[in-house]
């Protein structure tokens, strides 16, 4: 059923998810100056030049806000809707891996001696997946319901 709990938690990741690919996910400082901002599509350097390089990140948050979506309307296959709630939680530990990595290796000599220091907005894929795991509990929870009421009839 679409109203139940787990829909309002896939709604809410999939609201952090989008939101996260609209802001800021980090800087980089050089003694007390910001040399670059990072978001998930690019990275904009002091000059104002966006560089592309981070699009990994776009492209696999993308997708899981697309299947979140298609996540909340799936809910006559209760066991698909499952899976790819854990899907979802897999492709954002995909992009914190991704974003360790580009948080620490990027091209440019004045980046790579700054320090990266991350936003609170590099939190709204956690709380994505914190959300996916507890609709993943509810669905799992409404399939034990329904199977125990298939044995009583």
């Amino acid at each position: 059923m679409i109203q139940r709990i787990q829909t309002v938690y896939i709604v809410i990741a999939v609201m952090l998810t989008l939101a996260s690919l609209c802001l800021q996910i980090g800087y980089f400082n050089l003694e007390g100056l910001t040399v670059a901002r990072e978001y998930n599509l690019w990275i904009i350097d002091e000059t104002g030049k966006c560089d592309f390089i981070t699009w990994p990140l776009f492209a696999i948050l993308v997708p899981s806000a697309a299947l979140g979506i298609y996540t909340v309307f799936a809910y006559n296959n209760r066991k698909s809707q499952a899976r790819m709630c854990i899907f979802n939680v897999l492709l954002i530990v995909g992009w914190y891996i991704l974003y360790g990595v580009y948080s620490r290796v990027l091209p440019g000599d004045t980046v790579r001696q700054s320090d990266f220091v991350p936003t609170v907005f590099a939190a709204f894929p956690a709380l994505s997946a914190l959300f996916y795991v507890l609709a993943n509990r509810g669905i799992v929870a409404d399939e034990r319901l329904v199977r125990a009421a298939d044995r009583i009839r």
